[in-house]
């Protein structure tokens, strides 16, 4: 006799095999959406970095040194200049004082659906978010092609870029970072801590740490010579806004575009090929 019953799945099984796939997205999903938002902002502050490295030496070669040229130039006549040099690099609006800057920026943001931001969190690691000012807060906000905001200070000739727009999370160090055009000697000082070579040392866009250079209390004026003949801090207040510089986090947690050779990265964690800045230290919860 033959066997009449036709093969299938119960509902049951099926309700269960349904049951199981939806647990396995539910975890898996999450995380790699996680994983592309964390791997377009690094690919975002790639492009960014490079494009101020590529500017700074392009004032080098036609201005003599970048920071000299910065820190002796009018506010508005530097960031025209630099401006200028961006692909598609549009006035926003302009600012009228710091409560202006925030008001509109709050609104450019909100307008777009993201959060108002900036946004800090708390230094106690409790992840509370907190709103906190743009030190950039003089002349105007520019918006280039590639859909990044612009915008300046007069003290050190500061240039502030949001690298993703409008887009979240809008957090300091983030996708909101800080540039100081240094001056030759500068560089020798802060970023490679020789002071005896100062013309060792070509001037640059050196990215710093815009968390510290918005929460903190850091004097603005600039370096003085000490009795050795070495540019260091204000004699008067030693909490330079250079002592934020360079940041480095971005540039030593992030992989090497061609290779990679685990380590140590900036808070002495090892970090293996998957490890990024981004990955590793913003919560997109």
């Amino acid at each position: 006799m033959f066997d009449n019953k036709k093969l299938g799945f119960t509902l049951a099984e099926v309700l269960v095999t349904l049951g199981l796939i939806g647990a396995i997205a539910a975890l898996t999903i999450p995380n790699l959406a996680y994983n592309y938002k964390a791997k377009v902002l690094e690919e975002q502050f790639r492009s960014t970095y490079s494009d101020v490295a590529q500017i700074g030496a392009m004032i080098n070669t036609e201005k003599g040194d970048v920071g000299r040229f910065a820190l002796n130039s009018s506010l508005t006549d530097w960031a025209q200049d630099f401006v200028s040099r961006l692909n598609g690099g549009n006035k926003l609006f302009d600012i009228s004082s710091p409560q202006d800057l925030q008001d509109k920026y709050t609104a450019y943001y909100s307008q777009a659906g993201a959060s108002p931001g900036p946004y800090a969190f708390n230094v106690d690691g409790s992840g509370q978010r907190i709103k906190v000012g743009n030190i950039c807060d003089n002349t105007s906000v520019w918006l280039d092609s590639k859909g990044r905001l612009w915008s300046f200070n007069s003290e050190g000739r500061t240039v502030c870029v949001d690298i993703n727009g409008t887009a979240n999370p809008n957090r300091l160090n983030i996708d909101i970072f800080a540039f100081l055009p240094m001056p030759a000697e500068y560089v020798a000082t802060w970023v490679y801590n020789d002071r005896t070579h100062p013309t060792d040392y070509t001037a640059q866009m050196v990215l710093c740490d815009i968390d510290k250079l918005t929460r903190k209390s850091l004097s603005n004026t600039q370096p003085t010579v000490d009795e050795d003949g070495y540019y260091t801090a204000h004699k008067d207040d030693p909490k330079s806004m250079y002592d934020t510089c360079p940041f480095t986090e971005p540039i030593e947690n992030i992989a090497p575009i061609n290779g990679f050779v685990p380590g140590k990265n900036a808070r002495n964690k090892d970090v293996t090929n998957s490890d990024t800045y981004w990955k590793t230290y913003i919560n997109y919860k």
